[in-house]
This record gives structure tokens, sequence and C-alpha cells, in this order.
């Protein structure tokens, strides 16, 4: 299904006759969000476990991540100052020194100065938050009897990784109430998705 969606893609580019880096850059960001939707499910669940899945992507996800903060998009705002109120550190004063501009930036909210790398945050959480299901159902789908202490771990890691995703989606807010109006109720819509996936 996805590499359909994938041959779609590259023949509606071609038919637009799109330029060559807008026509690339979009067939590579398809490509790459489709890999990453299905690393999950080749990874051995069970030989490997929860840690092992933990640690190979923060090296594939959050290390390029924080790489490329201080690589791509530190320097990015840096140049882009002159042009975008967004770009400077206190959103109206022009630093003119590299490492201060660095430094008051990094102090400031970074987070909201993302851009176009708030994808890889954003995938490692999808992937934290789908592994016990994607275990789960590689369980079920391999035909492997229910066991109440492997089984249970799943579902209990399930139950732990929403309620450390509560935290942020709650407390660490911008300050307009979007935690309480819009996050949190759609981590319990969520759980509630999965909840039926896990009893079907």
């Amino acid at each position: 299904m996805q590499v359909d969606l994938i041959l779609k893609k590259i023949q509606e580019l071609n038919r637009r006759k799109m330029g060559s880096s807008s026509a690339l850059y979009k067939l590579v960001s398809l490509c790459f969000s489709t890999f990453q939707e299905w690393d999950p499910l080749f990874f051995n669940t069970e030989g490997k476990g929860f840690g092992n899945f933990v640690g190979n992507k923060v090296l594939r996800l959050m290390v390029p991540f924080i790489v490329a903060i201080f690589i791509f998009l530190i320097p990015r705002l840096y140049f882009g100052q002159q042009y975008e109120d967004f770009c400077r550190p206190n959103g109206k004063d022009i630093e003119d020194d590299y490492w201060t501009f660095q430094t008051k930036t990094l102090q400031g909210n970074i987070f909201i100065k993302l851009s176009w790398l708030w994808y890889l945050p954003a995938l490692f959480i999808d992937c934290i938050l789908t592994y016990p299901l994607v275990a789960w159902s590689i369980r079920r789908s391999r035909k492997i009897p229910f066991d109440a202490r492997d089984d249970g771990n799943i579902v209990f890691l399930q139950v732990a990784i929403f309620i450390v995703w509560l935290y942020p989606c709650v407390y660490m807010d911008t300050g307009n109430g979007y935690g309480m109006r819009y996050l949190l109720p759609s981590v319990l819509t969520l759980a509630g998705i999965m909840f039926i996936f896990y009893i079907a």
C-alpha cells in the first residue's frame, strides 16, 4: 500500500513537471517517513526488547536531531535575523555575535523555532508510544499463546509510556492552555483507540 503511494507520488510529480529540488524534497520526505514508520514492524521485539529499541531510536533520530540543531537550525536562524523577527533570540533585537546568539537562542524556547526539524522528535515519540502495540501485534500474528507475564508486561509498558507522555502534554505548555485543551484529549483518544486494538 505504501509502495503504491510512493509510485503515485512520483507519477504526480512528473506530471506536474515541478522543479527538481521541490520534487526531490517531496519524494525524499515521503520515502523517509514511510520507511521510518515501517521500521518497528521489522524489529525483533521478542529477542531484543524495549531497551534496545529505544537505544536504536535515540541513535537514529534524537542524535541527528541534536546535531542538526547546531549544524543547520542555529546558523539558519542566525542568518535569518535580518529578514524575520522569528529568528531573533528575543523576537526584537538582532544579535551580531554568533556565539552570544547561540547561547540566547538555546536559553530561550528553542522548541518553537524547530522549523522543519520537528519531525525527528515527533517520529521518536511516535515510535516509543506504539512499540508496545507493535510487540503485542507481533505476538498475536505469530500465534504465541497469551502469557500473563510477557503480555502483562507489554500492557504495563503501554500504560506507563502513556502516563509519562501525559506530563509534557499537560504541564510543558506554551502558555496558551494548549496542553489541557488539545494535547490531553488527543492523548486520551489515542489511548482509547489503542485499548480497542488490545482487546480486539
